[in-house]
């Protein structure tokens, strides 16, 4: 048995060195993040090399550990080739820390260019010493990605004027939508049915006016007027 073993290993160790097995293509799948020559100097994988010596586990793990980086995968292909799946934080949200930062779904803090995306801004919160992509583990953040990632599949009229989601107050959100400056009240834990009587406000063509419509109570809507005097 243990002959058959070592025999078994040693003709292994022969046929990966075949040259059919020589890495000749890495393809890369999902955000456009890295070239193939960037890719190989940093992650150690090599053109010539068999793909079956080479450390997939070291590569996966150093390219997981660039700026913006969200997660990676690095396959074998069927004879000479890898496939490298690379998913790279986007901004969901904007935040002030000193200056402007976009926001990822998993919280990561992102530099964005002078052409401001159109996201809304997470505002009545101070972030100190943030730096770019620090992973923010803030309950209010997640309040905010949380909202955001529902309004978007219930309600992407809303996500469109969503322009600011305000915590100053304690145990509750304040939304502004644009144009008009509508403000909706909606309690930070909120539940499906708030955002369900949100979006029903929204389909009704309610939220228009400048006015404060409060979700806090049930399924009352305290509505209020913005506008001077009143």
């Amino acid at each position: 048995l243990i002959v058959a073993v070592a025999l078994g290993r040693f003709a292994y160790e022969k046929v990966i060195d075949l040259p059919m097995f020589d890495l000749k293509e890495i393809r890369i799948r999902g955000d456009n993040y890295f070239d193939s020559d960037s890719l190989m100097a940093i992650s150690g994988l090599e053109m010539g090399k068999s793909i079956y010596r080479q450390n997939l586990k070291f590569a996966v793990d150093v390219l997981s550990r660039r700026p913006g980086v969200v997660s990676c995968t690095v396959d074998r292909g069927l004879i000479s080739d890898f496939g490298v799946d690379i998913n790279i934080a986007k901004p969901s949200l904007l935040i002030n820390c000193g200056k402007l930062y976009g926001l990822s779904k998993e919280g990561m803090v992102l530099p964005i260019d002078n052409q401001f995306p159109d996201l809304p801004l997470v505002s009545g919160r101070k972030f100190k010493n943030v730096k770019c992509f620090d992973v923010l583990r803030d309950p209010d953040i997640s309040y905010a990605l949380k909202l955001y990632d529902a309004l978007k599949v219930l309600s992407p009229e809303i996500c469109q004027r969503l322009s600011e989601i305000n915590f100053k107050g304690n145990n509750y959100m304040k939304l502004c939508l644009s144009p008009a400056g509508t403000e909706v009240i909606i309690n930070k834990r909120f539940n499906e049915s708030d955002l369900k009587r949100l979006c029903a406000l929204q389909k009704a063509g309610i939220l228009k006016e400048k006015n404060i419509y409060d979700l806090r109570f049930g399924s009352v809507v305290v509505e209020s007027s913005l506008r001077k005097g009143t």
